[in-house]
């Protein structure tokens, strides 16, 4: 059969109310309320019986002298007021009722259990918050009674503590104001020798601290008149006894926060107070250390409540000129805070005590609030912990301190340039990762109130970041760690840098203007120059020279070019390597150009002292300079007012000719000729204009001042440096030469304006090797033989070549004196096409010094140049401008030819003679285009014509007498058979009379014929035809020992000869010129025809 139905409740609620044995029927009430627990419908049909006959049985019974009864009466009246369907049932008065109950039995009853439970089923009901703010007084006067623990015993504190957790959670308010009745039994539990007691008081005030904190006036002076009773004598003893002392500072703390702005204004107390934390921050316990320093956060909240911090508002910054006293008073306290922070930091070699001073460091900044960014609370608060932390350095073990402590710095500084998308990073991951654990999460907060920073706070973060590249630190740095360093400081500077350009866009004074800038300035070269570069080597010195420049570019990318550039702004220049350079002299041997040169201790714009400090770090770096370093440096010397900034390089680079230079160095400053030059090649044709030509010449005429300098590589050799000169060379060479391809391109490019600085400048140079021919002659005489051509012989040839190959002056050479094509005009360019052929003249002066030097060799620049004056020679069309060739660059043609003759083995053993011979083709070919062979009124053809003829070359020498018999067009039966056989036999015998020379060492046999006659010359067709007329003799010599045939004056005129006079008189003039040795001494006047009846008498 199945079990009968248990009976109804209520059935059950009116016998337990029958029942005679309290005892028996409150324990089958309980096991009724538990079986309620999980039954909704059961719980309900007891919550239908609990109001009327329950709950009065209940208070009853809970007052029974019978322990037993009023144990059982007090659980089953816990578990009514726990239960929300039961306590639901429980009216206002009913509820006030049981209160009232409950607080009788604890203050009268004399059994623990029955006052244990009584807190308890205060701690567990979940009565209307207004009914208990309706009988708080009452019910915590009843719960500090079980405070005090009268039983002695632990469990009715705990209880007690529970309820007051309860009740704080129930009617916050009112709790807060009764904390002064409630708060002093719980913290002096803090100083218990139980251990227990001690954790249940230190949980239960966490638990309530957002209620009493910040502590009520009445409740701070009833913590003070406690102190000054017992308390604090009993903390002081505690310090006594090393177990416990954590224990005695932690209640330290406590006590400060519930004291409040009470301990702030009372002075004497709070000096009492302030013994604790002073004994414990020198123990040498590090335990201890770090318990004071975690109980030191309370002090910062009693000095900074949270109200205090927000008074400034949304203020962007308080303005350091600004006298306020509340911010003076925030000073002062915020010095007390920090003295044993910095004090404990500057000794502690432990991670766990710095990591700990830096927690409570870290929430002094988040605490202070909007305060932070006034700049006294700055220098209070921020600065010495950076300064403390940086001035360690960055070491394996403080590595985690430092990035932690750069990362706020970031964050600070950033704050001024938060607009910018590119300045706008993020905390640095990088040092993040190396940051502790307990750090990391700080970090990760984000909570400090920057705002962003004024003008006020530049100097105060320059000092930080002078204290982050402390030269000390550095000397004894590895690499790895500085290159931390820099990286990080160079961001910070960066951000910096931004922030004065936005201060200075808005209306600061003058003077704020000026003392910003020029700290700027000197900060880097104090810090970046002064005291680094030069005097590290190795991989340092080229990382700091990196950084350093680094620096520079920052102020000149960063900052407004028109206050670089301001005339009012003017900085000394205070460098001291312009000081130990500026009696540099130059030598008496070489005049360079009138420079104004940079004087120490000089006022000079902050343009102009960037670029010299750049250089000066440039100079005294004794390594090569990287690919880096001179991207930055081209930055640098080409961003802020260019022409300014050049005056500038030109004058150092040439006081670095003046001062003795390894072949280092020089070639470090051709790198950085060449990277200026680039970025002036491209703006010469746009940016500059005629006030500045003179500073380009001297700038472009650098090399050729650092080839020619007695002390340079080119010039004097010895054992130790020619191992090394070839490649040296070379590359001087090629750094030269690159440039010179792009300014000659420029040229041909350039604008009729851009035209006359180069018309300027290749004259400059002619006068340049003018004046200084002896040490040019000298510099390419004494290269040595691994050195086939100097630096400044291939320099020059570059020059040369480029206007050689000028597209205008080519298109001006190339034009008919009738020629109208548009493409021409405005390109006549006679300045141009003269300052050319001077230089062309200069450079076959040189070259033939070079092959006399060196004979032997290959000579590829001389022939690269042939090769260039041919093509040139081919395109000069117009006949006074082959007249001014071969007058101005005749002699050293002729030498040439003079020369290659004479050392003509030597030439053929390298490529040189067969440019030269190309070269002689295109002269001869201009020469028959122009019909000059004959007509000859420059004073070199004679001569030119005759060595040529002599040439041991054969293609040389042929093709002269070739041209010589073509333009002489001897076709009648006279010239065929006399005159045509006795040149062929004439060459054939000059030719071998010259092997023959060569061979024995005897002199060179000549032949000559002189051809003296009344001559009329055709012109060419597009010019006006002139005639030439002269007498003289005939002189035809065929060698030593042969018959002279001589022609005298005849004053007859034959008629019949008349149609042949013309040609007759082309022919005597042409051979005259050809092979006339010099100039005629005296020329008599003769008609042509009587000069053919004279030749045919002698038949």
């Amino acid at each position: 059969m199945p079990p009968p139905p248990p009976p109804p409740v209520a059935r059950e609620v009116a016998e337990i109310a029958a029942e005679p044995d309290h005892a028996a029927a409150y324990a089958w009430l309980l096991h009724l309320q538990r079986g309620c627990a999980d039954d909704p419908s059961a719980a309900a049909d007891l919550a239908a019986e609990l109001p009327s006959p329950l709950l009065p049985l209940l208070l009853r019974d809970a007052a029974d002298p019978d322990e037993a009864v009023a144990a059982s009466a007090l659980k089953c009246l816990g578990f009514a007021l726990y239960h929300p369907v039961l306590v639901s049932t429980i009216s206002a008065q009913m509820a006030q009722a049981v209160l009232d109950t409950l607080v009788q039995l604890i203050m009268n009853t004399r059994v623990k259990s029955v006052c244990n439970l009584g807190i308890w089923c205060i701690s567990v009901q979940q009565l209307e918050p207004l009914i208990i703010e309706d009988r708080a007084d009452q019910v915590v006067t009843a719960i500090v009674h079980a405070l005090d623990n009268p039983f002695g015993s632990l469990s009715t504190t705990f209880e007690g503590a529970q309820a007051i957790m309860k009740l704080s959670c129930q009617s916050r308010k009112r709790m807060r104001d009764l904390s002064s009745l409630w708060v002093p039994p719980i913290y002096r539990r803090l100083l218990s020798a139980d251990k227990p007691q001690r954790d249940m008081a230190e949980r239960c005030l966490i638990k309530v601290s957002c209620i009493i904190l910040p502590p009520q006036p009445l409740l701070s002076k009833a913590v003070a008149i406690d102190l000054e009773r017992k308390v604090l004598c009993r903390m002081m003893n505690m310090l006594d006894d090393p177990s416990k002392k954590v224990q005695a500072v932690r209640s330290w703390g406590w006590i400060i926060s519930l004291l409040g702005t009470y301990a702030v204004n009372n002075r004497p107390l709070l000096n009492k107070l302030l013994k604790v934390p002073e004994q414990m921050f020198i123990d040498v316990d590090t335990q201890v250390q770090i318990a004071t320093m975690v109980s030191w956060r309370n002090l910062v909240d009693a000095f900074f409540p949270s109200q205090a911090t927000e008074s400034v508002g949304q203020e962007t910054v308080i303005a350091p000129s600004e006298p306020r006293e509340h911010a003076t008073a925030q000073v002062k306290r915020t010095r007390l805070i920090m003295v044993p922070l910095c004090q404990v930091l500057s000794r502690s070699r432990n991670i766990v005590l710095s990591s700990s001073c830096l927690s409570t460091w870290n929430y002094l900044l988040h605490r202070l609030g909007n305060l932070i960014n006034h700049l006294p609370i700055l220098e209070a608060a921020f600065g010495p912990i950076l300064k403390i932390i940086f001035s360690f350095g960055i070491n394996d073990q403080n590595k985690p301190l430092w990035s932690f402590c750069m990362n706020l710095f970031h964050d600070f500084s950033s704050s001024k340039s938060r607009h910018r998308e590119d300045l706008c990073t993020a905390v640095n991951q990088n040092l993040v990762a190396q940051s502790c654990m307990h750090l990391k999460s700080l970090l990760s907060a984000q909570n400090i109130k920057w705002l962003p920073w004024d003008i006020g706070c530049f100097h105060f973060q320059l000092d930080i970041l002078g204290t982050i590249l402390n030269p000390e630190l550095l000397q004894d740095m590895i690499p790895e760690k500085m290159l931390i360093v820099m990286d990080s400081a160079t961001e910070i500077f960066k951000f910096l840098v931004v922030g004065l350009r936005i201060e200075l866009k808005e209306k600061r004074s003058y003077e704020q203007v000026r003392l910003c800038i020029t700290d700027l300035c000197k900060f880097v070269k104090t810090k970046l120059f002064q005291d680094h570069v030069g005097k590290h080597s190795g991989n340092k010195c080229a990382m700091l020279l990196d950084f350093g420049l680094q620096f520079v570019k920052v102020i000149v990318g960063e900052l407004d070019h028109s206050l670089l550039n301001s005339e009012k702004i003017e900085i000394c220049l205070d460098i001291e390597y312009m000081k130990e350079n500026r009696s540099a002299e130059c030598s008496p041997k070489v005049s360079f150009p009138r420079i104004k040169p940079l004087s120490y201790m000089e006022m000079v714009s902050p343009a102009v002292y960037v670029t010299a400090l750049s250089l000066s770090m440039v100079a005294q770096y004794t390594g090569e300079l990287s690919h880096g370093d001179t991207e930055k440096l081209a930055f640098i010397l080409s961003s802020s007012d260019i022409l300014k900034s050049l005056h500038a390089v030109v004058s150092f680079m040439y006081m670095q000719i003046m001062c003795p230079m390894f072949n280092r160095q020089r070639l470090k400053w051709l790198m950085v000729w060449t990277i200026v030059a680039k970025h002036l090649n491209e703006r010469i044709i746009s940016t500059f204009g005629s006030s500045s030509y003179a500073v380009l010449r001297h700038f472009f005429c650098y090399p050729f001042f650092t080839f020619l300098y007695p002390g340079g590589l080119s010039t004097i050799w010895n054992a130790e440096n020619s191992s090394c000169a070839p490649v040296a060379q070379d590359l001087e060479v090629e750094l030269a030469i690159e440039v010179y391809k792009s300014l000659c391109t420029s040229s041909c490019k350039s604008k009729a304006t851009s035209k006359v600085f180069f018309e300027g400048f290749y004259d400059y140079l002619v006068d340049i090797i003018d004046e200084h021919m002896a040490l040019f002659q000298a510099n390419v005489q004494h290269c040595p033989e691994k050195l086939e051509n100097t630096a400044i012989l291939s320099a020059l040839c570059e020059v040369v070549l480029g206007l050689l190959e000028n597209d205008q002056i080519l298109a001006y050479a190339n034009q008919e004196l009738h020629e109208t094509n548009e493409d021409f005009i405005g390109c006549r360019q006679p300045s141009l096409f003269l300052s050319c052929l001077n230089l062309v003249n200069r450079f076959m002066r040189f070259s033939i010094f070079g092959f006399k030097a060196n004979p032997a060799g290959q000579h590829q620049v001389t022939s690269r140049f042939f090769q260039s004056l041919s093509n040139f020679v081919g395109h000069v069309k117009l006949n006074e401008d082959i007249l001014l060739l071969f007058e101005i660059i005749g002699d050293q043609l002729i030498e040439w030819l003079s020369l290659s003759s004479t050392l003509y083995c030597e030439m053929q053993q390298g490529k040189i003679i067969y440019q030269f011979e190309k070269l002689w083709l295109k002269i001869l070919e201009c020469l028959k285009m122009s019909q000059l062979i004959s007509d000859g009124p420059f004073s070199q053809k004679q001569r030119l014509l005759q060595v040529a003829l002599n040439h041991p070359h054969h293609v040389i020498s042929a093709a002269t007498a070739s041209a010589c018999r073509a333009e002489a067009n001897i076709k009648i039966s006279l010239h065929s058979g006399c005159l045509g056989p006795k040149l062929d036999g004439l060459l054939m015998d000059r030719r071998k009379g010259h092997n023959s020379s060569i061979g024995d060492g005897k002199a060179i046999a000549r032949e000559e014929i002189d051809i003296s006659s009344r001559v009329v010359l055709p012109t060419s067709k597009k010019r006006t035809k002139h005639t030439d007329r002269g007498a003289g003799s005939l002189k035809i010599s065929a060698g030593l020992g042969r018959k002279r045939l001589k022609i005298m004056k005849y004053p007859t005129k034959p008629k019949e000869l008349n149609k042949n006079t013309a040609h007759i008189g082309c022919i005597s003039s042409r051979i005259d010129n050809v092979f006339s040795p010099c100039c005629v001494e005296s020329k008599e006047c003769r008609k042509p025809e009587l000069i053919l009846e004279m030749l045919k008498r002698k038949k």
